[in-house]
């Protein structure tokens, strides 16, 4: 049993951080975080350009609803566990008005400090202050399993991943491309996924947070970014980002929407593969849930690393309601 008398959970909104050269100016709470798990989470990367990309990432319209969240031993002010929410919309049937959830994010425990229990008790009490505040449900992309976060109530959703090869682009294509301008116009038309009556919508907000990601990865690859972020082929779209990550080089699809299966799935998936084969990364990722299986055919079908996890937190939400995990979601 954890002792929780002498703990406490602080919370540091990244709202209304200050910008300078196209850098957010975190303060020292945020730096000292950071720096903290940038060992854990820079992998491929330095320290110096991990704290860079956080720091650049931290300036992207989706991070105004980031909130880090920390839980420290009061008497020594050492910091227990830590990890981040960002808040993003939440359909749930039968209401009028879209209602917030809060998908999370980097949940780190320094190893020193492992097997006492201090990840689960900042989660429960981060559930507790955000279904008293509201919200429907917290979701996460788990790295270590469902065990964990099953023993805190969240159940498990479905997801594969489906791989295709790149290949040129024939000639016949009848996709037509879309750049980050075309993002408002596609998201304004876009339809609930089939068979998944709760959801959590795209959001130009979360779309630009990916494809950000993605330019910093190129510009310190030395790759050039390409403007075709995405296809569209009659009520099919796809949006893409491509990752030049030496451990990943691949075009992963961020959002792949229709309303039913059609020949103009096909093609928009075709025109990411010639994408792919244009920027010489050898697949095409899509994230495969149930809703997106009627959908799909051919590729390959591969197993995850993430396992996609949901906490309902309010009353009318059911977690096997959700059918739609989408790479979008990642965070």
């Amino acid at each position: 049993m954890v002792d929780v008398t002498g703990m406490q959970l602080l919370h540091y909104p990244c709202r209304n951080l200050p910008i300078a050269s196209e850098e957010c100016v975190v303060p020292p709470e945020i730096e000292r975080i950071d720096r903290r798990t940038a060992l854990a989470w820079a992998k491929e990367i330095s320290v110096a350009e991990y704290l860079q990309r956080e720091r650049f990432l931290k300036t992207r319209p989706f991070s105004r609803g980031l909130t880090i969240h920390v839980l420290v031993d009061k008497a020594s002010d050492t910091i227990l566990a830590s990890c981040e929410t960002y808040r993003v919309p939440v359909h749930v049937p039968g209401r009028s008005t879209d209602a917030y959830g809060l998908g999370i994010a980097s949940v780190f425990v320094d190893e020193a400090q492992r097997g006492h229990g201090y990840a689960a008790e900042l989660l429960r009490r981060l559930h507790r202050h955000f279904a008293e505040d509201g919200a429907a449900l917290c979701y996460l992309m788990s790295e270590i399993g469902p065990t964990l976060y099953a023993r805190l109530g969240y159940v498990a959703l479905t997801l594969r991943l489906r791989r295709y090869p790149a290949c040129a682009l024939p000639s016949s294509t009848k996709a037509r491309w879309l750049t980050t301008a075309d993002l408002p116009e596609v998201l304004a038309s876009h339809h609930p996924p089939m068979g998944s009556p709760l959801h959590i919508p795209p959001s130009q907000e979360q779309l630009d947070w990916h494809l950000a990601r993605g330019r910093y990865y190129a510009q310190l690859a030395g790759f050039q970014f390409p403007s075709e972020i995405g296809a569209r082929c009659d009520d099919a779209v796809a949006v893409w980002k491509p990752d030049f990550r030496r451990e990943m080089m691949r075009l992963r699809v961020l959002l792949l929407a229709a309303r039913a299966p059609s020949a103009a799935v096909s093609e928009v998936i075709v025109a990411a593969q010639g994408i792919a084969h244009q920027l010489s990364l050898p697949t095409v990722e899509v994230w495969e849930s149930d809703a997106q299986t009627p959908l799909l055919t051919g590729g390959e079908l591969h197993e995850s690393s993430d396992v996609p996890m949901m906490l309902p937190l309010a009353n009318d939400v059911r977690a096997t309601d959700f059918h739609d995990v989408q790479r979008y979601h990642w965070l």
